[in-house]
């Protein structure tokens, strides 16, 4: 069981929102394909071809944040990627978007991921995309390597960002070996890291 240490940062790994769309769908078994949809995330990570690499829930003491999914070309995870990866989250608890905000530029810091001028600038454009979330909020990121990143909720994009720098970075939260969730990473990226590259 993965428990945060410390309400804050847990805050910062909730990151990003959609309006209320009510739960999550079931998960794939690792390297299935996503489902088609209506015109929705899953539809898009089946246009992708994206595949599950692993899943997990983020608790604090006891209490489920959010359950995390990864999804990468082939349901494997490598450190450095070929080709696009996407993480879902599906919010157990609300998060006001200042707190979702703060906190991922402070986990940008801590990990001395770009410098504090571009942690500046993604952090005003993030602005423009997220809200605050609540309990059965969905929402996905969607990294393609020297492209934009793209945000989705449910059922519609939110917004992009359109440094690729960004997209690695925001994923380096979870994925990054020196992040404070662990075991979740473990768990997202399906059998061990050592496995998957």
């Amino acid at each position: 069981m993965q428990h945060a240490h410390h309400p804050s940062w847990s805050l910062a790994l909730a990151s990003v929102a959609a309006l209320s769309l009510g739960g999550w769908p079931a998960p794939l078994a690792r390297g299935a394909e996503a489902p088609a949809g209506r015109g929705d995330f899953r539809a898009i990570a089946r246009t992708e071809r994206l595949a599950e690499v692993g899943h997990g829930t983020l608790r604090w003491f006891g209490l489920p944040m959010y359950r995390a999914t990864l999804w990468s070309a082939d349901g494997r995870y490598g450190a450095t990627p070929a080709g696009p990866l996407a993480l879902t989250l599906a919010y157990q608890h609300g998060f006001s978007r200042t707190q979702l905000i703060d906190i991922t530029a402070n986990e940008w810091a801590r990990l001395e991921l770009a410098d504090a001028a571009a942690r500046e600038r993604w952090s005003h454009e993030l602005e423009a995309i997220w809200t605050d979330v609540t309990d059965g909020d969905e929402l996905s990121v969607l990294v393609t390597p020297t492209a934009a990143t793209r945000f989705y909720a449910s059922d519609r994009l939110l917004g992009r960002i359109e440094d690729p720098a960004f997209g690695p970075a925001y994923l380096a939260i979870w994925l990054d070996p020196r992040s404070r969730v662990g075991r979740l990473r473990a768990e997202l990226l399906g059998s061990g890291e050592g496995a998957r590259r």
